[in-house]
């Protein structure tokens, strides 16, 4: 920051501040501060609850709002002229500020009452000019208002799933982590989490299990006033939606689940003046989460996570014909809700999976996916069953397959747990096919890994 020039300005803007407070101390002794109803935000009032009410603002006078209040101040012409010598400050009074793709029409006065006037008045609860308040607001007011770059934060939600960590860090600058306040703000406004059968008009309830978001940031130029040409790199937008691919199907592989993502959003940082207002959305429609089965990543899941996401980047896994649907059945049986459409899902995974990966024995599809997942699972430690007890469970699981696809009904009464323990609920057993599923998927992604180093 230019010392000399930061000095100037102070020297303008402190006695327009003194005038502007002593104006309203005369108007009114102190000033009124509450809650604020606001229609173009969404403020976090509890861990799913969101309102349009700000929890504590000025309520201005309704003449402070008007624009070109400030220049009925004899001291605003010398903060003018102050501000128009500074080469990058003078050319964003009252002109378009923004970033290189996206520039808005920046009132100087309206800036200036918001985030010099109003600070200082929530700060010391009254009109008086405290030095010390008053430097460290304006002192905030120049570094942001002078920004050269900003961040930018794409962030595409997840629907259905928790954590119990506090983030997971991704190759390429990529973090999974609980969305901040003001990216549910713009996430509720785009429709990109849902809200819960007890919102209301004013007032959204979001699931726990709809607050996390893929994010990225990048760091861009200010721009301000009008430019003719965008360069045809600048800012890509949306980046995300590959490697959020990757990482829901990592995310089902090694924790199951019915985990989602919905809209690409990107936004100026929270954390920073805002030199951009608001946030791009593109629009896309998306599936529903389950919530009674969310993907839940615990910290022991983390490494395999950041395995199998790598993995779904090798060229030998991409050309994996058999591998990669069997992967795509097995997310599309987590977005199910119906028991018999995930057994058939699961079902069409393990044909392509072991049927098609190697010669093995039987005379049946069945018997050949009972040998297959025999083989490949009998000493996994997480299915925790011998060969036997895997083969008989996936034979009786393909043969329930067989009955649903067929229209034969439910006959399910020599279904069984993968332990072996007689059940009638298909869904109990279902639950133990994805396990199974989930498990040999992970291993044979564990392969390509191995092979490549």
């Amino acid at each position: 920051m230019d010392s000399q020039g930061f000095d100037q300005r102070v020297a303008a803007v402190e006695p327009l501040v003194r005038a502007v407070l002593g104006r309203l101390a005369s108007d009114e002794e102190s000033p009124r501060i509450d809650r604020l109803p606001d229609n173009k935000h969404w403020w976090r009032y509890g861990q799913e609850s969101f309102v349009g009410l700000r929890p504590r603002a000025w309520l201005m006078p309704p003449y402070v709002p008007i624009v070109g209040w400030l220049d009925t101040f004899p001291e605003m012409k010398a903060v003018r002229a102050s501000y128009a010598a500074d080469p990058v400050r003078g050319p964003r009074i009252d002109a378009l500020l923004g970033t290189m793709v996206s520039r808005t029409g920046r009132n100087f006065d309206w800036l200036f009452i918001q985030h010099v006037i109003e600070p200082m008045v929530l700060s010391t609860g009254s009109y008086e000019c405290r030095a010390d308040v008053f430097r460290r607001v304006y002192g905030q007011f120049e570094l942001g208002f002078g920004a050269t770059t900003i961040t930018m934060m794409e962030f595409l939600p997840l629907n259905g799933f928790e954590s119990a960590l506090p983030r997971l860090e991704l190759p390429d600058g990529l973090i999974l982590q609980p969305m901040s306040d003001g990216q549910m703000d713009h996430a509720i406004s785009a429709l990109a989490v849902p809200r819960v059968a007890a919102s209301s008009v004013n007032g959204a309830q979001i699931s726990r299990l709809d607050q996390w978001a893929l994010t990225r940031s990048r760091v861009v130029e200010v721009v301000a006033g009008h430019v003719d040409v965008i360069p045809a790199d600048a800012e890509p937008f949306p980046t995300l939606l590959e490697p959020a691919s990757w990482l829901i199907t990592a995310l089902r592989i090694v924790c199951g689940g019915s985990a989602i993502t919905t809209r690409p959003m990107y936004a100026q940082d929270d954390d920073e003046f805002p030199i951009l207002r608001g946030a791009r959305a593109v629009l896309t429609s998306f599936a529903a989460a389950d919530n009674a089965r969310p993907t839940r990543l615990m910290p022991d899941d983390a490494d395999a996570v950041r395995v199998v996401y790598l993995a779904l980047r090798l060229p030998d896994v991409q050309q994996d014909r058999s591998l990669q649907v069997a992967i795509r059945r097995l997310v599309i049986a987590g977005t199910r809700n119906d028991d018999s459409d995930r057994l058939i899902d699961l079902s069409i995974a393990a044909e392509a999976l072991f049927i098609q990966r190697g010669n093995l024995a039987g005379p049946t599809k069945g018997d050949k996916i009972a040998a297959g997942a025999a083989q490949l699972l009998g000493n996994d430690p997480q299915v925790a069953v011998g060969p036997t007890e895997i083969g008989d469970f996936m034979a009786e699981i393909y043969r329930a397959r067989s009955a649903e696809i067929h229209g034969v009904g439910q006959p399910y009464n020599r279904l069984r747990r993968l332990s072996g323990m007689p059940t009638e609920s298909l869904a109990l057993a279902v639950a133990d096919a994805e396990l199974v599923m989930h498990r040999a998927v992970y291993l044979v992604l564990q392969d390509h890994v191995n092979a490549a180093v």
